[in-house]
């Protein structure tokens, strides 16, 4: 499914970084059988979304072949939330539905009901190595709210922080079952050896007996 912004970004860098990612994660998904049928309703969790400047490219990549598709994101900063808010704002008879909160993403994930499940659980440049106990909770909230055949879906910056975050979930009883490394990630000035989307990692979730509380 398209889903063009309704305001442009304000980052000259922005458009080619999402024309990488989306590749990027078009490549990653190539190698993931038995995706999502076509023509269902399709429903997207974003976690720690900030701007949510990957809206986009989540709407064609993952809800491509979609009958519906819902996107929800979350993030703690105000800001942000305000802005993707208004950049992808969609009519009430689209097919396509997004809704953004101001949430802190631990509470956010605690307050869904069990019965509120997601195809997708999506986070861009997670950040488990920064505090681990509460990206931990972060990730078993995200893999809970999975359906059946759920995805979950992390990018990283770093090389380090992208392993901690992959054995965490597979400790969680996650299934790796794609990892890519993006060679066409633009490189950042300010610490060496990060760049945009360097690495992304796809999960199954782990079967509900196997799951954390």
């Amino acid at each position: 499914m398209a889903l063009d912004p309704n305001t442009p970004f304000l980052s000259a860098d922005l458009p080619e970084d999402m024309d990488v990612l989306k590749k990027a994660l078009a490549a990653t998904l190539s190698t993931v059988p038995g995706l999502f049928q076509p023509g269902s309703e399709q429903r997207i969790l974003n976690l720690a979304c900030g701007r949510a400047d990957e809206t986009g490219v989540l709407a064609d990549v993952f809800g491509g072949g979609a009958g519906r598709l819902e996107i929800v994101g979350a993030d703690i900063r105000s800001a942000e939330i305000e802005e993707a808010s208004l950049r992808w704002k969609t009519a009430k008879d689209s097919d396509i539905q997004t809704r953004f909160h101001v949430e802190d993403g631990k509470r956010f994930l605690s307050a869904m009901s069990s019965g509120d499940r997601f195809n997708l659980t999506f986070m861009r440049h997670q950040n488990f190595w920064n505090d681990p106990a509460l990206w931990t909770r972060m990730f078993e909230g995200g893999l809970r709210q999975l359906d059946e055949d759920g995805l979950f879906v992390i990018t990283s910056y770093f090389d380090v922080e992208h392993d901690l975050a992959c054995r965490k979930l597979t400790a969680l009883g996650a299934t790796k079952v794609a990892d890519y490394r993006n060679v066409h990630s633009r490189e950042l000035s300010d610490a060496p050896g990060k760049s945009i989307d360097r690495h992304i990692a796809i999960f199954r979730r782990p079967p509900p007996s196997d799951q954390g509380p």
